[in-house]
């Protein structure tokens, strides 16, 4: 059975699978072609994903009481298992990079003489554990380690300031459009992930107004960092670094003793990275489970793991080859952040025969409602015979 989501969990689980990945790799490729206006590459992304989410959420509304997995396998039991499969593939390619990914990361910025399949390993392990305690761990990580990130988030620019030179911005009304076009490209990819959320949340939870509100946020916030890693660091140097958020937390210095401060930015960040690593590992597992009824999606989740360990390495060489591939990779996530979600708007709709049922389930209940109880009629009964009594003692008075 699904896990009730409410409102407030939407938004940050909105907030998880837009931000973790966008943070960390394509914002120096966006630097480098936008240049300075690089935080206008969010807007037509943010576009183009309000259009894909409202589509979905028409159709979740058709089926208030399934997430979009049931939807397809009990509307096209052929057709509908073929583009599940797909997304399970395309979200265990997203495993395999989020991996490689997030233990690069550790492994240059914090951890440099640890190998880093240790470090994946132990990332790998600690999804799987939190995986198995189903989607409710999953929304309770994310409103814990979501809140603080954007905690830090609000507070980071207040200690920036002396680093901030508004210089950097400049010209501030020349604006290359083909360049913040090029930045919305290889933002698309990691900012479009959203699109996981209603195949594991059942239809009536899904409510497209808590998504709005979680994509105008991210996108305010990822505008935000955007903003002060070009104004602190330049656009020169932050479109040639493969971490400019790390570097943008290297600037802060609250004390001549305390110059390290990016360790404890990296301590509220890093759990945020692999609660995004568990829901893409939750989202493979759970996707088998509604396309294989008989196979249990906790007893999948080491086995998914391990293969998703091994793929981390053997699609990726190194973080160079990683970093490239978002250009390419674009193209595929277009197919299902955009073409498929147009695609079931327009042709997942319920039988004819559900429908009728449904009408009909709806007129009996009206047709209760209306008739009343036996009770009720008594006492209604018992009114009309006092209200008779009463006119005919009154008849019977009579005027001097």
């Amino acid at each position: 059975m699904n896990q009730r989501v409410t409102h407030r969990q939407m938004v940050l689980l909105v907030l998880l699978l837009s931000i973790s990945g966008t943070l960390i790799q394509p914002h120096a490729q966006t630097i480098y072609h936008a240049e300075q206006h690089a935080y206008l590459s969010y807007v037509p992304v943010v576009l183009v994903m309000t259009a894909s989410l409202w589509m979905l959420s028409r159709v979740q509304r058709r089926f208030p009481d399934k997430d979009l997995f049931q939807s397809l396998v009990e509307r096209f039991p052929f057709l509908g298992r073929v583009a599940g499969l797909l997304y399970i593939l395309f979200f265990f390619f997203v495993l395999a990079r989020d991996l490689r990914l997030t233990g690069d990361y550790i492994s240059m910025t914090l951890l440099e003489t640890t190998p880093i399949s240790i470090v994946v390993l132990s990332l790998i392990v600690m999804g799987v554990f939190i995986v198995r305690g189903g989607l409710g761990s999953l929304i309770g990580m994310t409103e814990l380690y979501v809140t603080l990130f954007l905690l830090n988030s609000v507070i980071v620019p207040f200690m920036l300031i002396q680093q901030i030179n508004m210089d950097n911005l400049m010209p501030y009304f020349h604006i290359d459009v083909a360049g913040v076009g090029k930045g919305s490209w290889y933002i698309f990819s990691f900012y479009g992930e959203m699109i996981a959320l209603p195949f594991v949340v059942r239809g009536s939870d899904f409510r497209f107004k808590s998504v709005l509100s979680g994509i105008i946020l991210s996108a305010c916030l990822m505008m935000l960092i955007v903003t002060e890693t070009i104004a602190a660091i330049g656009v020169p140097i932050a479109s040639r670094l493969v971490y400019p958020s790390y570097e943008l937390a290297r600037q802060l210095q609250i004390s001549d003793f305390l110059d390290r401060f990016d360790l404890a930015l990296a301590a509220a960040t890093l759990p945020t990275m692999i609660t995004k690593i568990a829901f893409d590992l939750y989202f493979v597992c759970w996707g088998l489970k509604r396309m294989i009824p008989n196979v249990s999606g906790k007893v999948m989740t080491g086995p998914v793991a391990l293969v998703g360990f091994v793929c981390a390495f053997w699609f990726f060489r190194n973080a160079i080859q990683l970093n490239r591939f978002t250009r390419e990779w674009t193209w595929i996530a277009i197919v299902f952040e955009v073409l498929f979600p147009i695609v079931l708007f327009l042709f997942l709709r319920p039988r004819k025969k559900d429908k009728q049922a449904s009408s009909q389930q709806k007129s009996g209940e009206r047709s209760r409602k209306e008739k009343h109880d036996p009770e009720q009629e008594s006492s209604d009964s018992k009114k009309d015979g006092e209200q008779r009594q009463k006119d005919s003692h009154g008849g019977e008075l009579q005027p001097s």
